[in-house]
């Protein structure tokens, strides 16, 4: 019996239906794999791209970082010693002098060399630790060379296989030269391990190593591989330095790393060696990118194939919805994921759609992670400081998670110091510590007992008045754990929607970067502190000394007050020396520093001047009461007894001259120099008393 032809045409629906809805299924996976894979592609590069960029900043902050460590630092001695009035007398004495004062300083200044020379480049005088000064003859000519004003700094040298941060500075009197200063601070595996250690990031441990000719010019270590001194570098490492940018993915030992090279010049601009940083890679493997570049255009084109078919098969009511379906895939494929995916037609279609637009949110979220994730990894490894950069963190942070508010938390573990804690997106409410930590909510339980924690609902017994007078909803908190210790806390709240395991492992990755730019924070202050400290005293340096009091010369006359310098030296030091040995010296140095800071007001400085030498500096202080202070300082010193190991006591007298600013003194340097013309009268009147100059007497003579 035949078919009647409603039947036959509801059959040939039905097979359409069918096909239709097979070559939709067929497109949508196909258009999924494409949209997939074009941002794989395009993430892969920009991540590619970055580390790139970062290994080629971490090389120029490690020439920066081995430029002050050696070519600043040695212009800086020079350039101190130089003016100096004892520095023409000793040349005028001749070389014995000369070496009594380059053992002074570098006394003071360990890890540095100081040659004194004549107008011609010969060396006069000088201190070296290993070498003869003979073989550093070559060395100060090529020093000499070159000079540069002590505006401009130093420079570097190479010798051999080394490379040295030089400075010079001419010694003159009556306008004439007698010679000149160089102060030279060899580059030493050391310095090169503290660039490592100031540019290392969370992704794993910096190396840094110094390469010349292809060899490495200092023993250093790279991942898992010894590199000894005058060694050839890895193969890997020498093939990435070769390429145009100086900055490429290498292997090394059977590990991807990313190395990047910085020129070190001399000041001929003559090439050196090559500062060579090589940092962890990322992950990104070359396979991946060359797969993704052509599974994206196959995709492509079986994309376009599909919609084809589908234009040719599909009824007219379809083609307006399939067109903007279209036109929606064509903005993924184009990363546009901004515009939400929304078509109104067949419920096939719309069930398309509807994938689609989850798809294109995932993608979109996916993005916003990878790109806030570098953003935050960029300013953490910024120069700023770090109040500022955390603050920067938890705004771009709250931007990429959808949040309205974030915290970090820091616990001092100086009792003197207070705790550190920073908000965002909170207005203006006044947040103590005390308040946070005895809270019974649940920032107040973390805080006590730093965990994870990741809730999208608080409950009500997580929600106390800290929480409620804050209006915090829900909670993402990390601890920040540096070496098995908690420094403190990281939290987000008031989220959008529900947080997803993307969300935590962003915290999470961000809670590791900021203890790394906490730690990293924490390391320069005590560099800093160590830089600017003498070693065995605790007092101030020489250096800082200078620096301190150019500073203190000129808010005095700005402010037309009053200021005061003493210039401090122990009778017979050398004697105590000779007598019980230099370790009873160094405790009777210790306990007149400690002595000379009791005295004194905290609102004063005292620094070691060299050996046993030591100068006071007090603002808004006259002479008359400049006066009063040394001479509670010599009763004070001429009263101690110093207890020494083998149960024997020693007493120690001090000499003092005094000058105060502005009485006929011209200066910081002048200060020290008149202080140092009244000490010499103490010591000339017998020691163990106080001399103040008379400026009136001395300016008349």
């Amino acid at each position: 019996m035949a078919q009647p032809p409603n039947s036959r045409r509801q059959a040939r629906r039905a097979s359409f239906t069918v096909q239709f809805a097979l070559i939709l299924l067929g497109v949508g996976l196909a258009t999924a794999i494409a949209a997939a894979a074009v941002a794989w592609y395009e993430t892969q590069g920009i991540t590619s791209q970055q580390v790139l960029n970062s290994a080629a900043r971490s090389a120029r902050l490690g020439v920066g970082v081995v430029r002050l460590e050696t070519t600043t630092v040695s212009a800086s001695l020079a350039c101190e010693i130089a003016p100096l009035g004892r520095t023409a007398a000793d040349f005028e004495a001749g070389g014995a002098a000369l070496s009594t004062l380059a053992q002074s300083v570098v006394s003071a200044n360990p890890g540095h060399l100081l040659l004194f020379t004549d107008a011609a480049g010969t060396i006069l005088a000088g201190t070296t630790p290993k070498a003869p000064l003979a073989e550093l003859q070559p060395l100060a000519k090529q020093a000499l060379a070159h000079p540069r004003s002590c505006s401009k700094g130093g420079f570097f040298l190479g010798t051999g296989t080394k490379v040295v941060g030089a400075g010079v500075a001419p010694v003159s009197l009556h306008g004439h030269t007698l010679g000149y200063v160089v102060a030279l601070t060899p580059v030493t595996a050391a310095i090169l391990r503290f660039t490592a250690g100031l540019i290392s990031s969370q992704a794993g441990a910096t190396n840094v190593l110094l390469v010349s000719a292809g060899r490495a010019d200092l023993a250093s270590r790279v991942g898992r591989l010894d590199v000894a001194s005058g060694a050839p570098v890895p193969a890997g490492i020498e093939g990435a330095l070769s390429s145009p940018s100086h900055a490429a993915e290498a292997t090394v030992g059977g590990r991807t790393v990313t190395v990047a090279g910085q020129p070190v010049r001399s000041a001929a601009n003559r090439l050196l060696a090559t500062l060579v940083v090589v940092e962890p890679a990322t992950g990104v493997t070359p396979s991946a990118t060359q797969l993704g570049i052509p599974v994206a255009l196959a995709v492509a084109c079986v994309l376009l194939l599909g919609m084809a078919v589908v234009f040719l098969l599909a009824e007219r009511y379809l083609n307006r919805p399939l067109k903007r379906l279209n036109e929606a895939v064509q903005r993924l494929g184009q990363d546009i994921y901004a515009e939400a995916v929304v078509i109104d037609g067949a419920e096939e279609i719309t069930r398309l759609a509807a994938n689609f637009e989850i798809m294109r949110r995932r993608l979109r979220h996916q993005l916003a992670l990878a790109v806030g994730r570098s953003v935050i990894a960029s300013t953490l490894t910024g120069n700023a400081p770090l109040e500022q950069v955390l603050s920067q963190v938890l705004m771009n942070l709250s931007s990429v998670l959808g949040v309205d508010m974030a915290m970090i938390l820091l616990r001092s573990d100086d009792p003197n110091q207070p705790n550190f804690l920073i908000t965002w997106g909170m207005g203006n409410p006044t947040l103590e510590w005390s308040e946070l930590e005895s809270s019974q909510g649940i920032i107040g339980r973390l805080l006590r007992e730093p965990r994870f924690a990741a809730r999208s609902f608080l409950n009500p017994d997580e929600r106390g008045p800290l929480e409620g007078r804050l209006g915090i909803r829900d909670c993402l908190a990390e601890p920040l754990m540096a070496e098995g210790r908690t420094l403190g806390l990281l939290i987000v709240a008031n989220k959008h929607s529900p947080y997803l395991d993307e969300d935590t492992a962003l915290v999470n990755a961000v809670a590791v970067q900021v203890v790394a730019a906490v730690e990293k924070s924490m390391q320069l202050v005590v560099t800093r502190h160590e830089a600017t400290t003498d070693a065995m005293t605790g007092l101030y340096n020489y250096r800082f000394l200078i620096s301190y009091l150019d500073q203190q010369v000129n808010v005095a006359e700005r402010a037309d007050s009053s200021l005061s310098v003493l210039m401090l030296d122990l009778d017979h030091f050398k004697a105590i020396n000779d007598t019980h040995g230099h370790l009873a010296g160094d405790a009777v140095l210790r306990a007149v520093s400690g002595l000379v800071v009791d005295t004194i007001r905290k609102s004063d400085l005292a620094a070691r001047y060299g050996g046993e030498e030591f100068v006071v500096v007090m603002s808004n202080t006259g002479r008359e009461e400049a006066q009063l202070v040394a001479e509670k300082i010599r009763q004070a010193v001429a009263a101690l007894e110093v207890k020494l190991d083998e149960g024997l006591r020693v007493g120690v007298t001090i000499s003092i001259g005094g000058v105060s600013f502005p009485e006929g003194t011209r200066g910081a340097r002048n200060l020290l120099d008149l202080a140092d013309r009244a000490l010499y009268r103490a010591k000339r009147g017998g020691r163990n008393r106080v001399e103040f100059l008379d400026m009136a007497v001395t300016t008349g003579s």
